[in-house]
């Protein structure tokens, strides 16, 4: 026979309604309030042990660079749409 592991209690506040609304949703799902955040906590502490978890600021910058590299490929399209314009007409006259 296995030996027990000891074991604590997590006991956090929140809105009824809110609690209401997860202990709908658990049931539907056929899942235990305790197995859902069970799960989170390992899934949370698991991100954070492998620094899977970027900063605000990492993303913010991530962010920017997707922004800069977008209205780059822009200008680009309109630059090319407009030489296309010019030989089209050019080669029509």
């Amino acid at each position: 026979m296995a030996a027990k592991r000891p074991r604590t209690f997590i006991s956090i506040e929140i809105d009824p309604d809110t609690k209401k609304a997860f202990n709908d949703k658990v049931e539907q799902e056929g899942k235990t309030v305790t197995s859902v955040l069970k799960q989170f906590i390992d899934q949370y502490l698991s991100n954070e042990i492998s620094g899977t978890l970027p900063s605000l600021i990492e993303i913010t910058q991530r962010l920017k660079l997707v922004e800069d590299k977008i209205q780059g490929i822009s200008l680009e399209n309109s630059e090319l749409v407009n030489e296309n314009k010019q030989l089209v007409g050019e080669s029509a006259a």
